[in-house]
């Protein structure tokens, strides 16, 4: 009986004990960039914006949007315009989603194609992004940056990053603000989907770079958990015997 003791004491411990989750990170800007689409086709690498460089990059085709890679996860990225729900956004409406890679604080935003003033590629009032991963992760140490190619908590002449409404997998999680103050959220959420609809009019934010992570799995608890079964059974036999 000691024996079984220990070994639940030990499949407890275990059951708190996650192994490593995989762990990959993805760089839209131009400061410690990683990552370009995949989908190359889809790629017009001469859309800079007023005043921007050339090697900015645009979607040709909207609806397709931008495929990336990286440490075995991929990761479709899409921009929509004229977005108060979620279903405007998942029902069409696609924009132009731009990786503004220089200066280097920039990132992922949208073409604002009504707008013709200098960098005008951050996510405004009525523009969302997509993000559909081909699994299921946690999205995690998500950096914001702003218009004017500064991050959130320096002050540009375009307005704070502003706010946004945050669906995962369809579920409404509610507003979360940036502002002048939070350049960085540690914990998106746990899903395949997820959406951030732009809220503030004015202002607006890219996505510079985020981690995307496995569910921590307790791999020695299922063996654990064997062993304790057979040395119960064992016990129930010999205590017959």
């Amino acid at each position: 009986m000691k024996t079984l003791r220990y070994l639940a004491a030990a499949a407890l411990a275990a059951g708190f004990m996650a192994a490593p989750a995989n762990a990959a990170t993805f760089v839209f800007k131009g400061d410690g960039l990683n990552v370009t689409p995949d989908n190359v086709a889809n790629v017009d690498d001469s859309c800079a914006t007023s005043g921007g460089v050339s090697n900015d990059l645009c979607t040709i085709n909207h609806v397709e949007g931008f495929e990336y890679s990286e440490d075995g996860v991929v990761v479709d990225v899409y921009a929509y315009a004229g977005v108060t729900t979620q279903d405007d956004a998942h029902g069409g409406n696609a924009a132009r989603l731009i990786q503004d890679i220089n200066p280097a604080d920039s990132g992922l935003g949208a073409w604002s194609e009504t707008n013709t003033s200098d960098d005008q590629t951050q996510f405004d009032s009525g523009e969302a992004i997509r993000f559909v991963f081909d699994d299921y992760y946690t999205v995690t140490d998500v950096e914001f940056n702003r218009g004017g190619d500064t991050n959130c908590t320096t002050p540009a002449n375009e307005g704070d990053c502003g706010s946004f409404q945050l669906f995962v997998d369809g579920v409404d999680m509610g507003t979360i603000v940036l502002g002048s103050l939070v350049d960085v959220i540690p914990n998106l959420g746990y899903g395949k989907d997820f959406l951030l609809i732009a809220l503030t009019q004015g202002n607006g934010f890219t996505i510079a770079q985020l981690t995307v992570s496995d569910v921590p799995v307790p791999a020695a608890l299922p063996l654990l958990l064997s062993g304790l079964a057979g040395l119960g059974f064992a016990s129930r036999r010999r205590k017959t015997a």
